[in-house]
């Protein structure tokens, strides 16, 4: 099943939209955008409170968007009243970025019922659908951590990859970031420019039509097997900064129906810590 959700569903009553507005520069933007307006009945996912680690990021050991952990998780997903049976629908106002991390990590606790909204906020808007302000209290829902498939993968991985002399039998490492971080001519947010020696760069806009939503699923796949080939997609790791953008590229791979690729959370931002 694709993760895309379109703005003319028809959602059922057990949806809950998640608003993962974010800004990179302005840490507190999001906050403030969902306090000003929001898809009716939405909750808000703080990509540096609730997304990640706040603790951790402080340390900069784990990279800049640590993962917390899933009891933490779990815990903030229940007060915000999220059951077993709630389908979530994420979007935010960047094509997707910030709703493919919490797509992602729904995923990473077993919870198969999320989705991305296509096109986002923009795309609400324009088919004329409602908005709000009001933040509503709930009761505290009951989800649990159910068995995942994903493979989170770490610099221990990562290193020993290499040390294999980069073999494509063990990973395909596909890098999210733009092509001037990727090739070290300019690096805004880490303390390090370049990339991971061995990795393919695939920047996570190229996903995107000019509307803000993804590619159709045989042109993201045509193009995700310009770079993997007859790799099997189960071996393919991705990256980026810190553990964002490479979500929207393991996305638009499942959009592709190439399905199983796997994230390394601490990305570029973690790997500088350490070599």
């Amino acid at each position: 099943m694709s993760p895309l959700v379109e703005n003319t569903h028809r959602f059922a009553p057990n949806t809950l939209f998640v608003d993962c507005r974010h800004s990179l520069k302005d840490k507190n933007l999001g906050h403030h955008l969902y306090e000003d307006h929001h898809l009716p009945n939405a909750i808000f996912a703080n990509v540096e409170k609730d997304l990640s680690d706040p603790e951790k990021i402080k340390s900069q050991i784990f990279g800049r968007h640590p993962l917390p952990t899933l009891e933490n998780f779990i815990t903030f997903l229940q007060l915000n009243g999220v059951n077993s049976d709630t389908h979530l629908v994420a979007y935010d106002d960047d094509g997707g970025v910030f709703a493919a991390r919490f797509w992602w990590m729904l995923n990473w606790i077993g919870h198969k019922k999320v989705s991305i909204l296509n096109g986002g906020l923009k795309a609400w808007k324009k088919s004329g659908n409602p908005l709000e302000k009001i933040k509503v209290v709930r009761k505290v829902g009951n989800i649990k951590k159910q068995p995942s498939l994903l493979h989170q993968w770490r610099i221990a991985e990562i290193s020993a990859w290499i040390n294999s002399g980069r073999n494509k039998e063990i990973a395909t490492l596909i890098d999210a970031r733009m092509p001037e971080r990727f090739e070290g001519h300019v690096e805004p947010l880490d303390q390090k420019a370049g990339h991971i020696d061995g990795a393919f760069n695939r920047p996570y806009t190229a996903n995107l039509e000019n509307s803000g939503y993804f590619k159709a699923p045989e042109k993201l796949r045509e193009e995700f097997l310009s770079i993997i080939g007859e790799t099997n997609p189960a071996t393919v790791v991705h990256m980026c900064g810190s553990g964002i953008t490479a979500c929207h590229n393991l996305v638009a791979m499942e959009i592709a129906e190439l399905v199983g690729s796997n994230l390394y959370v601490g990305s570029w931002s973690e790997w500088i810590q350490h070599n």
